[in-house]
């Protein structure tokens, strides 16, 4: 029986885990193409690009406020609950979204629509911590998260021009209506014990967890420096259009074969190992894309950053979902990564005219640096956690035998 099973007692089911990660990647979808979405918004309403930007920026923020009703839900309802009235949510906010005419309406729809996908994705993460192996999981649910994000935005321009910009949003309403027909895989009982109720704030998490939701969301700042920048980068080193565009197309499959082909050995690795290595091949793949001049070099240095940092996500999850038995920190994971995401663009956009473009580089290394380095802690902490809890066990059986 491993460590995962003992910290969780309350596992779900293989159908439940399945059910949750397929909701979650419901949940995904909006945030997959937002960079497309953009576009949408500024035909659909003729908002003018920093109006575009604001309503993705709201989506982002709604999905935080999600989490937090989550996080108070939680102990009050049923999994099968709390899903139910996200997706109503979600099918409220994109069937709004659809009709929307101005800035004003889908703001209010994109809140609206957000915070019920914030409400659905962290019932994912939770249910994901509580797999047997959280990170072979969790590689399972980003590898299809990166495949619906390079399918559908390859999709869904053609699918706009014949369809319409109202569209997309009428068959995501349509999806998170079939996600109905999951719910009834989900556990019927609460995630969390009614104890949880009158446990509030970063004092009810285990110290263990704190650290690792830091890091987490440290090291998404950094890779939201560098990450909004790419194409920007690429023409800072002379690299032709075609190149850039090559890169950030071929993105994708690095990505997919880091979070599944790397991710899905979690179980079997030793997650501070693996972290430390993938953190070197990212500082390597850094410094290659400011410092290569064909496209070959940057699509290559820009492949293996993607490939890292996909690959280094499951491992960091696994951190954090041993941090904290209960699974309120993985929860979180959704909030705090899009928070570092946005906060990591906002941050670099700020700096770059004073700095330069080579200051997202720096950004995403230190920040990279910083939030490995909290990771290792969190998991020595666990590990001592996790002996003493052994010793403590160890000790009440013998006493009880003598």
């Amino acid at each position: 029986m491993t460590e995962s099973a003992v910290a969780n007692p309350a596992r779900p089911s293989n159908r439940a885990l399945w059910a949750a990660g397929a909701l979650g990647i419901l949940a995904t979808a909006v945030g997959a193409i937002l960079p497309v979405l953009v576009g949408v918004w500024q035909k659909q309403a003729g908002l003018q690009v920093d109006q575009a930007g604001f309503v993705a920026a709201t989506e982002l923020f709604a999905q935080v406020a999600g989490t937090a009703v989550f996080l108070w839900a939680s102990p009050r309802w049923t999994l099968r609950t709390i899903a139910v009235a996200g997706l109503c949510v979600m099918v409220v906010g994109n069937i709004a979204t659809a009709v929307s005419v101005d800035f004003a309406s889908l703001m209010a729809a994109r809140a609206i629509g957000g915070a019920g996908g914030g409400v659905i994705r962290a019932l994912c993460m939770m249910s994901l911590a509580k797999a047997l192996s959280p990170g072979r999981a969790f590689a399972v649910y980003a590898g299809a998260q990166v495949g619906l994000a390079a399918a559908t935005t390859a999709f869904i321009p053609h699918f706009i021009e014949t369809q319409g910009v109202r569209a997309p949003f009428l068959v995501l309403a349509l999806a998170s209506a079939l996600g109905f027909a999951l719910c009834p895989l989900l556990p019927r009982y609460s995630p969390l014990p009614p104890t949880a109720i009158r446990q509030r704030g970063l004092r009810s998490y285990p110290m263990a967890a704190v650290l690792a939701i830091i890091a987490l969301f440290i090291f998404f700042t950094g890779q939201g420096a560098l990450w909004t920048y790419l194409a920007p980068v690429g023409a800072y080193g002379s690299i032709p259009a075609t190149g850039v565009t090559q890169a950030l197309t071929l993105l994708n499959f690095a990505g997919l074969a880091g979070a599944l082909g790397v991710g899905a050995m979690a179980h079997r690795v030793n997650p501070r190992i693996a972290l430390l290595t993938l953190l070197v091949t990212e500082i390597i793949s850094i410094v290659g894309l400011f410092n290569v001049h064909s496209s070959a070099g940057f699509i290559a240095a820009a492949g293996v950053f993607y490939f890292s940092w996909c690959a280094s996500f499951p491992f960091q999850f696994t951190v954090i979902a041993h941090s904290d038995s209960s699974g309120r920190a993985s929860a979180v994971v959704p909030a705090a990564d899009g928070l570092g995401l946005a906060g990591g663009a906002a941050v670099a956009g700020v700096v770059l005219p004073t700095l330069g473009l080579g200051s997202a580089g720096w950004i995403c290394a230190a920040a990279s640096i910083v939030g490995i380095t909290l990771y290792m802690l969190s998991a020595t902490l666990s590990k001592m956690s996790s002996r003493l809890m052994h010793r403590s066990d160890t000790t009440d059986a013998a006493a009880l035998e003598g």
